[in-house]
């Protein structure tokens, strides 16, 4: 129940209404907030009309988010500058929830360190027909045309993936750095084909290392591209079929470092100890 002391100002709700209601005020007020320009500048940048800029600039030196200068150009004030800064990053989250659907439930909450606006370019690839094999086919394709791959994982990895991560890496065009779970690390020692595929593998340019479950999500990062799967088992449409997809720096740079975090607190894994020796 919402009691008077917890419900939110009616003024900062008729400011984020009011800036919402039109792209021109929002594109105005980050070109303010970006340095002075006159009007006629402001115009030619945005390409908004000069009778809607004259208007909407008045109407921001009223709320007090823009001024005009001594030598007669405008820019935001430090309060204006601070509701874009704010405004900007609220339409992205909210951007991204709508764009992950349900999917949103699989980002790691507690050990999320970027904002969900960072998730403003992701996507949710589910393959055609619910078909699996299409589905390894996309995440090894990423896999052979990477120089780079790390994992945060609790999935097996098939046979196509496995095997193309055995020639990049034999090739010398591909560098790995795996982290995953014990059962992982069990199901390749389990099978002679995988565990000598690994063992050649990390003979050269390949790092494994063994974590204790459980992991937050499963995570691939190819070179610029991350893949976030549930981290929970379950059917393939929920594991190797349907990841989330994004290309964002910050979702990369938190991504790797969520890697190395676990990679410091894993077990590295010799080629002799797949043997059990």
């Amino acid at each position: 129940m919402t009691t008077e002391d917890s419900s939110l100002p009616e003024s900062a709700l008729a400011d984020i209404d009011y800036l919402s209601r039109s792209d021109n005020r929002v594109v105005l007020l980050d070109a303010l907030a970006d340095g002075q320009a006159t009007r006629r500048t402001l115009a030619d940048e945005t390409g908004v009309s000069r009778t809607t800029l004259d208007r909407i600039v008045t109407e921001f030196e009223e709320r007090g988010w823009a001024e005009r200068t001594t030598d007669g150009e405008y820019t935001a004030t430090a309060a204006g500058r601070h509701v874009i800064g704010e405004f900007r990053p609220m339409v992205e989250s909210v951007a991204a929830v709508d764009a992950l659907g349900g999917a949103v439930e699989w980002l790691p909450t507690d050990n999320l360190d970027v904002t969900l606006s960072a998730f403003s370019d992701a996507t949710v690839r589910r393959p055609k027909n619910a078909d699996p094999a299409e589905a390894v086919e996309f995440v090894t394709d990423l896999l052979r045309e990477a120089s780079q791959f790390q994992t945060l994982t609790h999935l097996f990895p098939p046979g196509l993936f496995a095997r193309a991560m055995h020639e990049g890496v034999l090739s010398g065009d591909l560098t790995v750095e795996a982290v995953a779970t014990t059962a992982v690390v069990d199901h390749i020692r389990g099978s002679e084909d995988r565990r000598t595929r690994w063992q050649d593998v990390l003979a050269g340019d390949a790092a494994l290392y063994r974590c204790d479950p459980p992991i937050p999500c499963n995570l691939m990062v190819f070179d610029t591209t991350v893949l976030i799967k549930r981290s929970d088992t379950g059917p393939i449409d929920d594991a190797y079929g349907v990841p989330i997809v994004s290309e964002s720096e910050q979702v990369r740079d938190w991504a790797r470092n969520l890697i190395d975090e676990y990679q410091t607190a894993a077990t590295q894994v010799d080629p002799e100890s797949l043997d059990g020796r």
